[in-house]
């Protein structure tokens, strides 16, 4: 629902992709036992281009293949520009991460 409208009515519009890092923390432990072995990794909140209002959640990766620590903490910075990269996680689920632009 909207916040603003209170409208339940929904569009899937096309978008580029592309955004800012608006916030993100560096899981030291991590938070969920599957993680384990993947800490430190980082989790970032990120505004699209389209509409800094509308906000994602998910990973800076060092490519699209690449695990959620690949990149080194120190590289994220709030205001970095990045674009989105999708990775497979099974057959039925695709997550959304990020790369450094």
């Amino acid at each position: 629902m909207c916040p603003s409208c209170r409208s339940t009515e929904s569009v899937w519009p096309l978008l580029s992709g592309n955004g800012t890092i608006w916030s993100f923390v560096v899981a030291h432990p991590p938070l969920l036992p599957a993680y384990a072995e993947l800490a430190p990794y980082n989790v970032v909140v990120v505004a699209l281009d389209e509409d800094p209002a509308l906000r994602m959640v998910g990973n800076v990766v060092a490519d699209e293949e690449a695990a959620i620590n690949s990149v080194e903490p120190s590289r994220l910075t709030i205001g970095a520009a990045v674009r989105a990269v999708f990775q497979p996680e099974a057959d039925d689920i695709t997550l959304p991460r990020w790369v450094l632009v």
